[in-house]
């Protein structure tokens, strides 16, 4: 996936991204609210990039990481009717938080996803994180259901994930 949008791009994550993607797992008010797993060295950033292509991309200006945007799957099966649906996560380092730099980074992704035939995206949130459940209200996503945490992901205080789906309006 490679889009230009008016201030932002996305691209594939690539290895020269590692240092900024390394900061923005080390930074606590970014990584902990996306759920991001802690890294601590340079090598574990090179490695997750090398893991993450085709699922993971690169939020950029001019050339520069300054956050990500993960793609996945909900199911391996392409009958499953899940197939056409995706699930995504994100982040932005927190130097560039309230511009609308987020919001216009998912326009960009979510209207890819429909062009190519997806047809519904979820997207989980922590309920303490008011800035990414803004960002999912104001690109039309609706809350659906509010889930317990996976075994071994811990959110502080917060006990559940609020999930939030988008339709392909197109679809209604």
């Amino acid at each position: 996936m490679e889009i230009q949008g008016k201030r932002v791009a996305i691209r594939p994550l690539a290895a020269q991204d590692a240092p900024a993607y390394l900061a923005l797992a080390q930074d606590p008010k970014v990584a902990q609210p996306a759920g991001i797993r802690r890294l601590s060295t340079l090598k574990a950033a090179e490695q997750h990039i090398a893991s993450a292509q085709g699922t993971e991309f690169a939020i950029t200006q001019g050339n520069r990481l300054i956050g990500e945007v993960g793609v996945y799957p909900r199911t391996a099966d392409p009958a499953d009717p899940a197939a056409s649906t995706r699930e995504i996560g994100y982040a932005l380092a927190a130097d560039h938080w309230g511009r609308g730099l987020m919001t216009e980074a998912l326009q960009l992704v979510l209207a890819e996803l429909f062009r190519t035939g997806i047809t519904a995206v979820w997207a989980g949130v922590y309920p303490t994180n008011r800035r990414s459940i803004a960002v999912l209200a104001r690109l039309g996503f609706e809350y659906r259901f509010t889930a317990p945490l996976p075994a071994g992901l811990t959110g502080g205080k917060q006990q559940a994930e609020a999930y939030f789906e988008r339709v392909n309006e197109s679809l209604l």
